[in-house]
């Protein structure tokens, strides 16, 4: 029986992960496998490789010593991980300038060490706090340390491609089914747009499915659930549920953990520069 050649641990370019970040930027973050795990001798560099059942039929299964590196870069690059945010949540990603800011990453690191244990989270808060990096950092450790199916949505940007698809003639399903049956689903910016009937109906849709088959779904958005209005920095004018609904806001807050964060808006350090 031919030795098992597993991904190299002193390999220098991964750190023994078995992949790499790109380092070409796009609209999207990518990854690839590394060349300590395309060199495999077990498979010949292919990820899979054929067994023979107890009937003695030959059938393809994934490669027992490249397979799940190869799986975990694919993961990756299907979740539409903004460029801005590549790779793996690190802890000087986020200046925790306020308490709140390190207790939810420490939370965050929590639920992906625990995962599947725990449900969703909810990051509420001001611009430019990290709530995106938080979020993304989740599920970029997800794919690519437990495989984890997950998906990113801007939902501004989810809106104008609905828009773009009706006007194309595509279903709309093609673009919202995904979201939906995706293992964890990140929505960003969730309240951002105009409130119309048309936007609650499409969140409505992403949210009460997702519930009712026990989807993680993870949220970032500016708005304060109502509970939070006595903390400091919660204007009464940016209730959660006045822009959601509270229908929505009720599921959310089953499905999620909430998170408030506070602090300085980081972007307009760029303005003194």
């Amino acid at each position: 029986m031919a030795t098992k050649k597993r991904i190299a641990t002193g390999c220098k370019k991964c750190s023994g992960s078995g992949y790499l970040i790109s380092s070409e930027s796009g609209q999207y973050a990518r990854a690839e496998v590394c060349g300590c795990v395309t060199e495999c001798s077990d498979c010949d560099g292919l990820g899979t490789v054929f067994s023979v059942n107890e009937r003695g039929y030959r059938y393809l299964e994934r490669c027992e010593a490249c397979g799940m590196a190869r799986l975990k870069v694919r993961r990756y690059n299907n979740a539409k991980i903004p460029w801005k945010y590549a790779g793996i949540l690190q802890s000087d990603d986020i200046d925790p300038c306020d308490s709140s800011q390190f207790e939810a990453m420490t939370y965050i690191k929590s639920f992906v060490d625990k995962y599947p244990q725990e449900k969703g989270f909810l990051l509420m808060g001001g611009p430019g706090l990290g709530k995106t990096r938080l979020a993304v950092g989740a599920i970029a450790e997800l794919t690519l340390k437990k495989a984890v199916e997950c998906v990113f949505t801007d939902f501004f940007f989810l809106l104008g491609d609905l828009r773009k698809a009706y006007s194309e003639g595509i279903p709309e399903n093609e673009i919202i089914g995904p979201l939906i049956n995706a293992e964890i689903l990140v929505i960003d910016e969730m309240g951002k747009g105009k409130s119309s009937e048309w936007e609650q109906n499409i969140l409505d849709q992403l949210i009460s499915k997702r519930y009712n088959s026990s989807k993680k779904t993870l949220v970032t958005t500016n708005y304060v659930a109502r509970e939070l209005l006595s903390r400091k920095d919660a204007n009464k004018t940016d209730i959660l549920e006045n822009r959601v609904g509270n229908r929505i806001a009720s599921r959310l807050y089953e499905m999620c953990t909430l998170l408030f964060i506070e602090g300085s808006d980081y972007r307009k350090s760029y303005i003194s520069m």
